[in-house]
């Protein structure tokens, strides 16, 4: 993704960050942030979660992996895609924020990998 770590990092973390949300690293180091939050989905009664992970690569890149849960509803637990969703909501907001996005790779749920989308 197009933009540097400090100007994500703090966008994303304003919008998704109500749970969690940290940086690490040292002067002269790569840093690297993680945000958790949660938002309530009708669709599955239930809070559903994000973790996003973001890599600087540069001073104008970073490496950002989008990963969401929920919880299944009724007798099959069945989570009518909100996980996929809420992937798709940070995706759209950096969309609109004006993020320019190089690289985006979605995994299909229950392919044996983790969830998401990668942007790289």
């Amino acid at each position: 993704m197009k933009g540097s770590f400090e100007t994500v990092f703090e966008a994303l973390s304003k919008a998704f960050g109500n749970v969690y949300s940290k940086k690490f690293g040292r002067v002269k180091q790569s840093l690297v942030g993680i945000i958790l939050g949660e938002q309530f989905f009708f669709r599955v009664s239930s809070d559903v979660a994000v973790l996003i992970i973001l890599k600087e690569l540069s001073s104008d890149e970073t490496k950002i992996e989008v990963v969401s849960c929920a919880g299944g509803k009724g007798l099959l637990s069945i989570s009518y895609a909100a996980h996929s969703a809420y992937v798709h909501d940070v995706k759209n907001f950096l969309a609109k924020s004006g993020f320019k996005m190089e690289s985006v790779k979605e995994v299909p749920y229950f392919s044996g990998q983790s969830e998401g989308v990668s942007h790289e």
